[in-house]
């Protein structure tokens, strides 16, 4: 049994140092709770009203952390993290300019503000503007070069616009400062991909799950890529790895048929296809393959059905049309 701190005996200080524990550990009924008896005590406190705006974001209430961040700006019109979360109520309601306004507004109060510049940059993706984003990220960088999580947002942000050596080095850069840090193996792995390293690839996506045995995508990717260089029984494992962590996911069911349709396996393979596409009703490849497989089997009327249901989903779908003519 849990027993309660009776608030009434502690400190100013300790209440507020409690309350911010409870933010950071996810009890915000309680750290509001808290943080209103200081705003009570104290209602210029800029930190609590802070707090009380963080709290109130987490908890969807935007309305409320737009009203905290506005009271703290009151007190204190330079207080560069109250515009900051102006700006996250902002962007979440879908109003990217005001988001925008305010993130920069945060970095010019405070140029090393790191927050801010990583809040700024994911504005600017979500508004498009990805040159921007890259130099908000470089700019959080100069401030802590150490920042590996940023390091790879900042190299799938330079990956998404097709500069794959800053990408790469980026990555590279991430796995120097953490060694262990899986996500950084398997993006370097996407970058050798696209560069047609396949080994490299492979390697680096290796690397991942063994650092995070339960890390989904890099299942995946490592199935991908094995199976483009037609090393099927590996390629088989590490879907089967995925379907273990996630056994409802369509497309890596839709892949590792493939894979046995390649191994000949045409029975398996039509059985994996339908496990695909109960789960995903509108894929049109796995019609397609199905119908492909079904023709191998010389179930010639299923197929045509099949490739006639993959040209309802998707009207240009070239290998159905390849095959029905």
């Amino acid at each position: 049994m849990t027993t309660q701190v009776p608030t009434s005996t502690i400190s100013y200080a300790s209440l507020a140092e409690l309350a911010h524990r409870e933010y950071q550990t996810g009890d915000y009924d309680n750290a509001e709770r808290h943080c209103m008896q200081l705003w009570r005590q104290d209602p210029a406190n800029t930190a609590v009203l802070l707090l009380l705006s963080s709290i109130h974001f987490q908890c969807r209430k935007l309305d409320k952390s737009a009203h905290f961040s506005m009271l703290a700006i009151k007190q204190n019109p330079l207080l560069a993290e109250a515009y900051s979360n102006l700006g996250n109520v902002y962007k979440e309601r879908g109003q990217l300019q005001e988001a925008l306004e305010n993130y920069r507004h945060a970095v010019r109060l405070k140029p090393d503000f790191i927050d801010g510049y990583i809040n700024l940059a994911a504005a600017l993706v979500a508004a498009n503007d990805m040159e921007q984003a890259v130099q908000a990220y470089v700019s959080a960088l100069q401030y802590n070069p150490d920042l590996y999580c940023v390091r790879s947002d900042l190299g799938n942000l330079l990956k998404a616009l097709g500069r794959l050596d800053e990408a790469k080095a980026c990555y590279l850069k991430a796995i120097e400062t953490r060694p262990d840090f899986a996500v950084a193996w398997s993006n370097l792995g996407c970058v050798f991909n696209a560069q047609g390293e396949i080994w490299l690839a492979i390697h680096h996506f290796e690397k991942a799950v063994a650092l995070d045995p339960n890390f989904l995508d890099a299942y995946i990717n490592l199935g991908n890529v094995l199976k483009e260089a037609r090393i099927f029984d590996r390629a088989v494992a590490a879907y089967l790895r995925a379907l273990n962590l996630s056994p409802n996911h369509a497309v890596v069911h839709g892949n590792l048929a493939c894979v046995y349709y390649e191994q000949g396996l045409i029975d398996l393979a039509i059985d994996t296809y339908r496990r695909a596409i109960e789960l995903q009703p509108n894929f049109p490849d796995a019609y397609c393959n199905l119908a492909n497989a079904l023709k191998e089997k010389g179930q010639v009327s299923d197929a045509e059905e099949c490739y006639n249901t993959a040209l309802q989903l998707c009207p240009t779908h070239a290998d159905s049309l390849n095959n029905l003519a």
